[in-house]
């Protein structure tokens, strides 16, 4: 029977054979690397935008579990709308100040905990380097003495100039409050100067930051020289889910939301969560969509004094003909990485993961998955239902005739509430 120890580090080495197709998500790429996360401004559950010259800033941190001290440098690269590498551009054109491989300066070690590791965290932009052009990036983070990146992090500038509206509809051309959710929107331009928009223009529309269903590029229904409308694509039809599931383990010392069991085996806490199961109802419960935050109730400074945790998921469900379970959530980077795969357990009659984790509150879905590079479905164990609130984001690039990179010229993020 393998150890506790074996098990953590057995977890963490999964992580190195994630697949990077998916770079328009956050990424982890070592396995001594936890808890990556960021932050804008003081919104914990906002997604990674920032408005160029509006003075946002990103923290963005991790753990270090070799608790050693380690060299980490950053850069930062532009990206195509779709998120492959923007070759047409020199750092000098997209960075103010600086270029080239930062330094992470700020650094410290975990204080009373059972698992060591080292917290880093840096700001951008910062006094040193700075955004000036809109559209996407991705930062590289590198282990200067093993020369190579360890985690990369996807963030988005926009710069408004055109106007975006949007509603969203449980009467959909497949159903009428039933399983899904259709989403309309409109995108005046009359501020950029086009002469092919269905060329020049791309739009990417997201739900609850979801990339795995993600609808990019679809083509606009309704096209005059100003105004773009996408009323009837089927690909704006998403099935509505159910709202996230949520726990927390903010106390070590008794069992807190969603946490049916709090036990010690030493080295190591483990929090056995209450058993889920297969969800034939809809019943509102505020939730996140997906976001979690590091908290401790028992310390002040979340960062260095919250423990990790061993957390066991289990789904009471029939065995699978075909695909599997994940667990996914922001804590998962939106990826269905190889620990969140839940293996089936005769005994229990039961689908489980175990998956190590920071102190704080979660948000996650039970998805069921065919293929890891293609969209997760949340009827086989959450459900469809048209009440589910759900946030969607519309994010609107331009191009021009000879232009060298996507400008991100307009996003529109809205929460959709039935009766609201």
């Amino acid at each position: 029977m393998s150890t506790p120890k074996q098990i953590v580090w057995t977890l963490l080495l999964a992580l190195v054979g994630l697949n990077a197709a998916r770079a328009q998500r956050h990424e982890v790429l070592t396995d001594h690397v936890r808890t990556l996360r960021v932050v804008v401004g003081d919104q914990w559950n906002a997604s990674p935008l920032l408005h160029l010259g509006g003075g946002d800033r990103m923290e963005i941190s991790f753990d270090d579990l070799t608790h050693e001290y380690r060299r980490y440098r950053y850069r930062v690269e532009a990206c195509n709308f779709d998120w492959t590498t923007n070759e047409g551009l020199f750092e000098s054109d997209y960075l103010r100040g600086e270029t080239g491989e930062q330094t992470i300066e700020t650094f410290r070690k975990s204080l009373n905990t059972n698992m060591l590791y080292t917290h880093y965290t840096f700001t951008f932009p910062n006094e040193r380097v700075g955004i000036s052009l809109s559209g996407n990036y991705r930062i590289h983070i590198y282990d200067d003495d093993e020369e190579e990146d360890v985690a990369l992090v996807c963030f988005s500038v926009v710069k408004e100039a055109v106007q975006i509206s949007a509603s969203v509809s449980t009467n959909t051309d497949i159903d009428q409050d039933r399983e899904h959710q259709q989403l309309r929107f409109s995108v005046n331009a009359q501020n950029l100067r086009m002469t092919n928009p269905t060329k020049e223009l791309k739009t990417v529309v997201l739900q609850n930051d979801r990339w795995d269903n993600a609808v990019v590029n679809p083509k606009p229904d309704f096209l005059t020289p100003n105004d773009l409308q996408w009323r009837y694509d089927k690909r704006l039809i998403f099935k509505a889910g159910n709202e996230y599931r949520k726990f927390e383990i903010t106390n070590l010392r008794v069992p807190t939301l969603g946490v049916n069991k709090l036990r010690w085996f030493d080295p190591y806490y483990h929090a056995e969560l209450y058993e889920g199961k297969r969800r034939v109802n809809y019943l509102y419960d505020e939730d996140q969509n997906g976001k979690y935050l590091v908290r401790s109730e028992e310390y002040d400074d979340a960062d260095i004094q919250a423990d990790y945790v061993l957390v066991h998921f289990t789904l009471k469900a029939e065995l699978l003909v075909e695909g599997d379970y994940y667990v996914m959530g922001d804590f998962s980077l939106q990826r269905f990485l190889p620990e969140c795969k839940m293996e089936y357990q005769d005994d229990r009659e039961a689908y489980e993961a175990t998956v190590l984790l920071k102190q704080g509150y979660y948000n996650y879905l039970y998805l069921h998955v065919d293929d890891p590079e293609e969209a997760g479905t949340t009827a086989e164990a959450e459900g469809d239902f048209y009440q589910t609130e759900n946030k969607y984001s519309i994010l609107v690039y331009f191009r021009p005739p000879g232009g060298r990179y996507d400008q991100l010229v307009g996003v529109r993020e809205m929460r959709f509430i039935p009766g609201k």
